[in-house]
């Protein structure tokens, strides 16, 4: 087990690293520049902050320099032009935009942001609590509803609260964010004035949230959780138990629980970077000062670093979930095993 997680931990940072080059690249591709919303000479001043007079890669297709009095800037036509190739001399790769943000990077920090005074890491610090506790509580909406209605729907197969279950789920899976969380505001904000409609005042402004982004998943789950059911039930050490007289209740709850609940747990890591991840549109709409909100207009504002450092930060969860998984695996189903 040691091995395979020193083993993932190798391969995910060279999957972040693949991901901190291309969101670069893509980031640099986008036409405008941050720093020319500033005065003249304060714009130059962002420009040789950021090394953006600089090239991107020490192999480069190098665009025209666009001019400015007092320096000049690398500036994407926003469309890819094929054309020769160069490679600057070995000394000069340190200079490079890529170089000095991965070396920034080494260094423990994530920049600072082109567009406010504050850094990437002070940013997404303040906004992170907020997208963590919408996806724990919306995770724990999914499991709550949708692990019972599984288990309710693979127990009793082809009756009516298998049918309802199911016919619930298609429609929670059918019905996006965008449309959930504007209906619940209508019906439990300015109909029934129950929660305020946006913003994030207290623990009650975080409810319509989160159940606007649990639904979805807690269908997924409740389809899941079926499917392995139905599958778990009929193995014969189910038939083993039951032939020994114990309680229907003891052969689900000690017995085949455990294998119905296998797809479920390899979905959660997955879901809850998903969750977290996928709060963007739900931050949005409900005006939450979370990450995706940030995300959302770093992007509008061409403010790189903050954007380079939400991937990153959404991208490491990522690894880091499916790792986690990957060990709960091992806990619930003693045949699988990492061990070589």
């Amino acid at each position: 087990m040691t091995r395979f997680i020193i083993r993932r931990l190798l391969s995910s940072v060279v999957v972040i690293l693949i991901i901190i080059t291309l969101s670069l690249w893509i980031t640099r591709q986008a036409p405008s520049n941050p720093c020319l919303q500033e005065r003249e000479a304060n714009a130059c001043a962002c420009i040789k902050e950021h090394a953006l007079d600089r090239p991107i890669f020490p192999v480069h297709n190098p665009p025209p320099l666009t001019p400015l009095e007092g320096c000049q800037y690398w500036e994407s036509s926003g469309s890819l032009v094929l054309g020769p190739i160069e490679v600057l001399p070995l000394s000069e790769w340190s200079e490079t935009q890529y170089v000095i943000y991965v070396a920034t990077l080494l260094q423990g920090s994530l920049g600072g942001s082109m567009v406010t005074d504050r850094t990437v890491l002070e940013t997404l610090g303040a906004a992170l609590p907020y997208t963590i506790q919408l996806g724990i509580q919306a995770l724990l909406i999914a499991l709550l509803i949708g692990v019972p209605a599984g288990l309710i729907a693979g127990l009793r197969q082809n009756t009516l609260p298998d049918y309802g279950v199911m016919t619930v789920a298609m429609v929670g899976v059918s019905i996006p964010n965008f449309v959930l969380g504007p209906l619940l505001i209508m019906l439990f904000s300015l109909k029934l004035g129950w929660f305020t409609a946006v913003g994030w005042e207290s623990w009650s402004d975080s409810v319509l949230p989160s159940i606007t982004l649990g639904l979805f998943y807690a269908a997924y789950i409740a389809r899941l959780t079926r499917g392995g059911m139905l599958e778990v039930i009929r193995k014969d050490y189910i038939r083993t138990a039951r032939a020994k007289g114990l309680t229907e209740q003891i052969v689900v709850l000690r017995h085949a629980l455990k294998g119905a609940l296998l797809p479920v747990v390899s979905y959660l890591g997955p879901a809850f970077a998903a969750l977290l991840t996928g709060s963007v549109v739900v931050e949005e709409i409900f005006n939450l000062p979370g990450v995706g909100t940030h995300f959302v207009r770093s992007a509008l504002n061409r403010d790189y670093n903050l954007v380079l450092g939400t991937i990153i930060l959404y991208s490491s969860l990522l690894v880091v979930l499916n790792l986690v998984v990957d060990i709960l695996y091992t806990v619930l189903d003693p045949r699988v095993s990492y061990d070589d």
